[in-house]
């Protein structure tokens, strides 16, 4: 039988608008105790796999200063709390991104884990096609710099296959929507 192990004491240690960081004192089942354990509580945050009438996958390019590196993703981020539904927050974070707007309401993919082991929250993926494109991108203070980059599924699909697409969780959204539209075949 699992059993989840026992918080003892739990402490917060950094609280900002970019990290809350605690630091628990556990036991396992078994009696084991496990100090400090750190866990980061996160917001949910949505992405969104937007694919355009010619077979392109809208995407954008940015500075990660984690890895020191610029990156192309997935646009997405957290849900506001105006937002009327997660498929709505990455309908907007589309919109702001990148000037792309849904035809419909986007349509799940997953949802699934950003990191168990000392993260608290999930990563929503939604797929939209026949997205158009409507306007320049509203970009935030830390997106600066980020790029529109529109890329064709093969391409997209090749980047997959060939380590090209570094981001974790990118690579498991798109893996699914394609499989979802029948790009990839399993």
């Amino acid at each position: 039988m699992e059993k989840n192990w026992t918080v003892l004491r739990s402490e917060r240690l950094l609280k900002d608008r970019w990290i809350d960081l605690r630091a628990d004192r556990c036991q396992t089942p078994s009696g084991r105790e496990i100090s400090p354990y750190y866990v980061l509580s996160y917001a949910d945050w949505v992405n969104i796999v937007a694919i355009t009438e010619a077979d392109e996958v809208v995407m954008v390019r940015q500075y990660r200063h984690g890895v020191a590196a610029w990156v192309t993703e997935l646009p997405g981020g957290v849900a506001d709390p105006e937002d009327p539904s997660l498929a709505g927050a990455a309908a907007r974070e589309l919109l702001e991104e990148t000037g792309y707007r849904v035809a419909a309401l986007p349509e799940p993919v997953c949802s699934l884990y950003a990191n168990p082991a000392t993260n608290t929250n999930r990563v929503h993926t939604f797929l939209a096609r026949g997205v158009t494109f409507d306007r320049a991108p509203n970009l935030e203070a830390g997106e600066e710099g980020m790029s529109v980059h529109l890329a064709p599924v093969a391409e997209v699909v090749a980047g997959l296959r060939s380590g090209g697409i570094l981001q974790s969780m990118h690579v498991a959204a798109l893996s699914l929507a394609l499989m979802a539209t029948g790009h990839i075949r399993t």
